[in-house]
């Protein structure tokens, strides 16, 4: 039986729940067996200046997903000195799990800046692609640079998704609960001395007083 297991990357500077419920929603329509967190080292796309340590943002996650059946935390990226690609590390975990099935999960907004990745063409050739789209962002998704290439590759519903039965992996859009949170508000919230609960969870939020990281925590 071949096991299926969805990659989510991504700087997680810091983690918070418009992850993990996204991730949580995935698990059953892709029959995933798990979901693998994979923060990054250094960003092809990002200042450096603007992530926290890689260390801290590691903690964090696993903090943000234990308890949760199912989510792991892989440090695959965050090990690397050099800056981590997603095709590259696609091409690790494939040679990790040979008779596994990977799905790429990712925010649709970052379809938009999918083009600018390295060998983006060959990500299609590793995993399923499944974008996790908000109600109402639907076609935004669809009107990006890549969609004119990934359409070919397109099924309408996750449990199309089967590198057996297409003869390829595919491309399909997976609809997830809308909760308007990132990273970087949470960032400019705590900027401003303004609370953060309920938008991550508790214990990265004590983790980051404990670190004092991203400026003022007198509301935390």
């Amino acid at each position: 039986m071949r096991t299926r297991l969805g990659i989510l990357g991504g700087s997680f500077n810091p983690p918070h729940f418009g992850h993990l419920r996204p991730a949580l929603e995935a698990m059953a329509p892709l029959a995933l067996e798990a979901v693998f967190f994979l923060p990054s080292g250094g960003h092809p796309l990002k200042e450096a200046e603007q992530l926290a340590p890689v260390v801290h943002r590691v903690a964090m996650t696993r903090l943000a997903i234990q308890g949760q059946t199912g989510f792991e935390l892989c440090e695959l990226d965050a090990a690397r000195a050099e800056i981590s690609y997603t095709v590259d590390t696609l091409r690790v975990l494939t040679e990790r799990f040979p008779l596994g099935e990977l799905v790429f999960l990712l925010g649709s907004d970052l379809l938009a800046e999918m083009h600018r990745w390295k060998a983006w063409q060959e990500i299609i050739q590793l995993a399923h692609i499944c974008p996790l789209v908000r109600p109402g962002h639907e076609e935004a998704a669809l009107h990006t640079p890549v969609m004119d290439y990934l359409t070919r590759f397109r099924v309408e519903k996750p449990a199309e998704l089967d590198r057996h039965q297409l003869g390829h992996f595919g491309f399909c859009l997976l609809p997830v609960t809308a909760l308007g949170i990132s990273s970087t508000h949470i960032r400019q919230r705590l900027s401003r001395g303004e609370n953060i609960r309920y938008l991550t969870p508790d214990a990265v939020i004590a983790y980051i007083q404990q670190h004092n990281l991203y400026g003022n925590h007198d509301q935390i």
